[in-house]
């Protein structure tokens, strides 16, 4: 009875077959034929270069990038026959003959039927690859049966394996051998934890001596599990929590690890004791907080980053946990963070001026460099609210007493200030008028600074050109304003100068930094204050009649 098609095998698809369909051969006739029909219709213009592009790709051997997304990639390469290996001396296969001495770059992603055995029979033949990227193969790292090492190279310093059925460090460990390897992404794995060696459940309970010959053998596994030259580590898009337990395994397993990315998990608030952070606000040094069995010693392995991204951690809503950060990392110069969660009140550019206040050493934050103005700007912000949560907090401790427990309800985390002692020192020279703004609810605080301002007035030649009285209207003026002002004042002050009706204005504002690409930050609540909206000194605000058309 013959065999239903169903039943058939999926024809092998290898390497060479995938970059032959992608990129072209020499010896591609339909490919020829299809672009000299084209040619003859006289459609030269769709094209213009295709013959000497086609040329170029086909030249496999000088090929330095190559990208095989879903290609239906399931075998390595053909094994040829036994009278085409007798007719070519015994020796070459399809890869070797494609020569393929300059690729570096090698993206396999998304073919659900390779094999992590089949890919390293591709890689040898492969002598200057450095970046390989396996993602979105389920099963890849799921092997059957005894481990043994699958994947080899000398020269691979990146490896993606995203979404390939990643469980533990010791089995990567044992699949592959990648001795000079510094990028490892392993994102998209669903894992809970980060764990070196995952022991499975005993059969029975046995005696205690068993159980703890048991521990050491896990030990000793646990202490081969090394990659000593991995610089940078990406756990993004899983469902971690625990701060320590990444820890563990990161400070034996990555000891030269310098670049952490932890983005879209489910981290919590990292806390630390507020006596400790004002001692370390102080400039007292934690050395023996770092040593085994010091309260930092579970995060020491914070302590040699230079980049850390948190962003898309929505767990993440404690200010305190920037402190930490501050206090675990001293030498960070990259930092990402999702500012929504951590600050739902403020908006976009207060909370960039809060974290770039409450971290010193950082220079790129969320992608935009942190400038030496933007800087100045943050901590003369960071000052003047750390100074009204002080009085504050100092006019309602005297009214703790007096509230009653049982309707007491649980606060929001609260905001905290640790450095304002210190920038403030670091800026005595600026000075702070300390007064009481009575006719609005201010959040900025009691504290202003003087801030020039220059007022744009956008569609301004448009309104000179309405009428002949106003041809000279001024569209660009500076202001000395106060950081206290409501944007409801300043639109009257705007009526006065501009001649613009304050239910016309349509206010935003950057800052005055030429070498800083940003976008404007609308003004748009009458009731808030130029301090809030972290309107810096030099900033542009931009004026726009909404009453022209």
């Amino acid at each position: 009875m013959p065999s239903s098609p169903s039943s058939k095998p999926p024809p092998s698809v290898s390497f060479m077959d995938a970059v032959k369909q992608r990129y072209g051969s020499a010896d591609d006739k339909d490919a020829e034929e299809s672009l000299g029909l084209a040619l003859a219709q006289d459609r030269k213009w769709e094209f213009v270069g295709a013959l000497k592009t086609r040329e170029k790709q086909s030249r496999h051997d000088r090929l330095a990038l190559v990208v095989l997304r879903n290609c239906g990639i399931n075998v390595a390469m053909h094994e040829p026959s036994a009278a085409a290996a007798a007719s070519a001396g015994g020796g070459t296969n399809e890869v070797q003959e494609a020569n393929m001495t300059r690729l570096e770059e090698l993206d396999l992603s998304e073919n659900t039927a390779l094999s992590l055995t089949e890919v390293g029979k591709l890689v040898p033949h492969l002598p200057r690859l450095k970046t390989l990227q396996l993602c979105c193969i389920p099963n890849l790292l799921l092997v059957k049966g005894p481990t043994t090492v699958a994947l080899s190279s000398a020269h691979l310093s990146k490896l993606v394996l995203n979404n390939t059925g990643f469980r533990s460090l010791a089995q990567l460990r044992a699949l592959v051998e990648v001795p000079q390897l510094k990028e490892l992404h392993l994102d998209s794995n669903k894992l809970i934890s980060l764990d070196v060696v995952i022991t499975p459940p005993p059969a029975s309970p046995g005696t205690a001596e068993e159980m703890v010959a048991s521990d050491s053998a896990v030990g000793a596994a646990a202490g081969e599990v090394v990659f000593p030259h991995v610089t940078t580590l990406s756990l993004s898009h899983n469902e971690l929590s625990d701060w320590r337990a990444i820890g563990a395994a990161i400070v034996h397993v990555f000891p030269a690890l310098t670049q952490l990315y932890l983005t879209d998990n489910k981290l919590e608030d990292l806390i630390l004791p507020e006596a400790l952070v004002a001692r370390a606000a102080a400039g007292e040094a934690l050395t023996a907080e770092l040593e085994d069995g010091g309260v930092l010693q579970p995060y020491r392995y914070l302590h040699p980053l230079t980049l850390l991204c948190l962003k898309d951690n929505t767990t993440l809503c404690n200010t305190r946990t920037v402190d930490a950060v501050r206090i675990l990392c001293p030498q960070l110069a990259t930092f990402r963070i999702t500012y929504s969660s951590l600050l739902p009140t403020w908006n976009e550019a207060s909370s960039r001026m809060y974290v770039v206040a409450a971290l010193p050493t950082i220079t790129l934050l969320n992608r935009g460099t942190v400038r030496q103005k933007e800087r100045l700007d943050s901590e003369m912000l960071y000052i003047q609210r750390g100074l009204l949560k002080r009085q504050l907090d100092q006019e309602t401790r005297g009214d703790a007493d007096n509230v009653d427990a049982s309707a007491a309800v649980t606060p929001p985390p609260r905001i905290t200030y640790p450095l304002v002692d210190v920038l403030q020192e670091k800026h005595k020279d600026v000075v702070l008028a300390i007064q009481r703004d009575g006719d609005t609810a201010m959040t900025t605080g009691s504290n202003y600074v003087m801030l020039s301002v220059t007022l744009f007035f956008v569609n301004g030649y448009a309104a000179a050109a309405a009428t002949s009285s106003s041809s000279s209207l001024t569209v660009k003026q500076t202001q000395k304003l106060p950081s206290t002002l409501t944007v409801a004042k300043l639109k009257a002050l705007i009526r006065q100068i501009f001649q613009i009706k304050p239910v016309d204005q349509r206010l935003s504002y950057r800052s005055g930094d030429d070498g800083v690409l940003e976008s404007q930050t609308p003004l748009d609540n009458e009731l808030e204050t130029l301090g809030y909206y972290g309107v810096s000194d030099g900033a542009i605000v931009y004026v726009e009649d909404a009453s022209l058309r």
